[in-house]
C-alpha cells in the first residue's frame, strides 16, 4: 500500500469549508475531507515549524524540549540571534531517531519529498533524511537564494508597510529578501503552491509503477508573506485601495500598526493564500485519482499550526497566544477502500500519532521509538482513546486542555491563564483567579506529561518574543 503525506503550513482549521468556514473557497480540501476520516480535535504536540515536523517524521514527542541547547548557526541567522539559534526545539532530527522515510526503506518503498519550507534544509538541518528523491523549491520567506543589491537599495518592501510598522527592521529585511527572490514571477504557476504540488505530481507520474511509494508534500503556504495573485485578493476584499500588508508583525498590539481596514485586508490576503493552496492541492489530487493511486494509497493531510489574525489584538504566532486560531489543526486520513469516508473523530489527535497510525494501517511494524497513539481503531469506534487531555509547548509557553478547561502558562509557572472553554471557546476571559484549584491540577498535569518537571533551557530567553513587541 502506498502512502501520501501532505503537510500545509499555517493553515487555520476555521478557514476550511469542511470545518465550517462559509466564506473561503476551499473546494478541493473539502472534497478530500468528504472522502476521509476527519479529526475535529487535532493539535500539535509542539510548535512551531521544525519541532512539529520532527514529531511527524519520527512519531516521538519533542515536548517539553528536554535536553535542547541553542544551535550553532551561520548567516543569516547570526544577524538575528548571534552565534546560536535560541528557539527551543528548533533543531535537526536527532540521528538516533529513525524517520518514517528511513523505516519505509526497509520495506522497499521508493520515496520522494517536495517542499518549499526552507527551514528544513538550510545548514545543519536534515529533514530530507531517508528519502530517495527530494526537491527543495527555493525562495520562500528569507531563503538565501538570490541577491540583487539594486533591489535591496530600492526599498521594495516599503510599499507593504504601514506607518506603524517602520520600527520593525527585521521584517523589512525579510520582506526585501522575499520580494527579491520572487521578482521573476510571470503567472500563478510561478507561485509556491503551484511549484510544490507540480513537483510532487511529476514524481508520482514517473514512479507510479514502483512496488510501493511514499510521497511527502510539504507546502509552506499559506505561511506569510501573503501575496497571492490579484484574482485571489479580489475574492475577499475587492476594491481595496490602501496599503497591502503582506507581512504581519509578530505583535500583541495589532491596532498600533494596522487600521481596521488594513487588518481586514490582511485577513483577505491570508484567505487568498488558502484558496491558492487549495487549488494546487486539487491539481495534485486530480493526478492521484487519474493514476489510480487513490485506490491503493493512504492519504494524510494535516496542518502544523494556525496563525493569529487579530484575535485578542495579536498578529503572527505569539507563544503566549495559545488559542484555537493557533492550535487547532486540520487533519484527515483517507483510506483507499473508503473506510471512515465522510465521518469525523472527536477524540484527541496529535501530529506524533500520524506515524504509528499509518504504519499500522499499512500492516507495517511500528518502531518501538514511536510515542504516538494508533488513531484508526479509535476513529473507527473499535477502541477508546487513551487520552483525556492534550498538552503542547511553544518556545517558553505551555498549554494543556481537556473537555472543560484550557491553561496557558509560562514554563516557570508565571503568567498563568485559565479558560472555561465550554462557556468561552475563544479564550476571552481569564478565570484563573476564580479557580486556583483547577490551575494547580492542570499544572500538575503538565508536569506529569513532561516527565516530572518543565525544563527551562539556558539562554533561551534571548529568542523569546517579549509581550508588547519584538525583543
Amino acid at each position: 500500500m502506498n502512502l501520501i503525506l501532505v503537510i500545509i503550513d499555517s493553515l487555520r482549521k476555521d478557514h476550511v469549508g469542511a470545518y465550517g468556514n462559509e466564506w473561503i473557497h476551499t473546494p478541493n480540501l473539502d472534497s478530500f475531507f468528504s472522502e476521509s476520516m476527519r479529526f475535529t480535535s487535532a493539535y500539535p504536540e509542539s510548535l512551531p515549524t521544525l519541532p512539529m515536523r520532527r514529531s511527524i517524521h519520527t512519531g516521538i514527542r519533542t515536548f517539553p524540549f528536554r535536553g535542547w541547547k541553542g544551535q550553532p548557526t551561520s548567516y543569516p541567522l547570526t544577524t538575528m540571534f548571534g552565534s546560536k539559534v535560541w528557539i527551543p526545539g528548533w533543531t535537526a532530527i536527532p540521528w538516533e531517531q529513525k524517520t518514517l522515510a528511513e523505516h519505509l526503506n526497509e520495506y522497499n518503498y521508493d520515496s520522494g519529498y517536495f517542499t518549499d519550507c526552507f527551514h528544513q534544509d538550510y545548514a545543519g538541518m536534515n529533514f530530507h533524511r531517508g528519502f530517495h528523491a527530494w526537491e527543495m523549491i527555493r525562495g520562500q520567506e528569507w531563503d538565501c537564494w538570490k541577491t540583487d543589491p539594486g533591489m535591496a537599495k530600492s526599498d521594495i518592501a516599503a510599499k507593504h508597510f504601514t506607518k506603524g510598522m517602520e520600527w520593525e527592521k527585521r521584517k523589512t529585511w525579510e520582506l526585501t529578501r522575499y520580494l527579491t527572490n520572487n521578482s521573476h514571477r510571470q503567472s500563478e504557476e510561478d507561485y509556491f503552491p503551484a511549484q510544490v504540488f507540480r513537483a510532487a505530481t511529476r514524481w508520482i507520474e514517473k514512479n507510479r509503477d514502483a512496488e510501493n511509494i511514499f510521497a511527502c508534500v510539504d507546502c509552506f503556504d499559506p505561511h506569510e508573506p501573503w501575496d497571492p495573485p490579484k484574482h485571489y485578493r479580489e475574492l475577499y476584499d475587492p476594491g481595496y485601495k490602501g496599503t497591502e500588508v503582506i507581512m504581519p508583525l509578530y505583535y500583541d498590539k495589532a491596532d498600533k500598526y494596522l487600521t481596521p481596514e488594513e487588518l481586514n485586508h490582511m485577513k483577505a490576503m491570508y484567505a487568498g493564500e488558502c484558496s491558492m493552496v487549495d487549488r494546487w492541492f486539487g491539481f495534485f489530487m486530480d493526478t492521484v485519482r487519474l493514476l489510480g493511486l487513490d485506490k491503493n494509497s493512504i492519504i494524510v493531510v494535516t496542518s502544523d499550526h494556525g496563525h493569529q489574525l487579530g484575535e485578542k489584538n495579536m498578529t503572527g504566532k505569539l507563544p503566549w497566544g495559545l488559542m484555537p486560531c493557533l492550535l487547532d489543526l486540520v487533519m484527515g486520513i483517507r483510506h483507499p477502500q473508503g473506510e471512515g469516508a465522510g465521518k469525523t473523530c472527536d477524540a484527541y489527535a496529535m501530529n506524533h500519532d500520524i506515524m504509528p497510525t499509518v504504519l499500522s494501517m499499512m500492516g507495517i511494524d511500528v518502531p518501538d521509538q514511536c510515542e504516538g497513539e494508533n488513531l484508526w481503531p479509535v476513529a473507527m469506534g473499535k477502541e477508546n482513546s487513551k487520552r483525556d487531555h492534550v498538552s503542547t509547548i511553544f518556545k517558553d509557553y505551555l498549554w494543556t486542555a481537556n473537555d472543560s478547561w484550557a491553561l496557558i502558562t509560562r514554563n516557570n509557572k508565571t503568567e498563568m491563564e485559565l479558560y472555561d472553554i465550554k462557556k468561552d471557546p475563544e479564550y476571552l476571559k481569564d478565570v484563573s483567579a476564580d479557580h486556583p484549584e483547577v490551575v494547580e491540577q492542570m499544572w500538575k498535569t503538565l508536569l506529569e506529561d513532561a516527565g516530572g518537571d518543565i525544563p527551562i533551557p539556558e539562554g533561551a530567553s534571548e529568542a523569546i518574543l517579549e509581550k508588547g513587541g519584538m525583543k
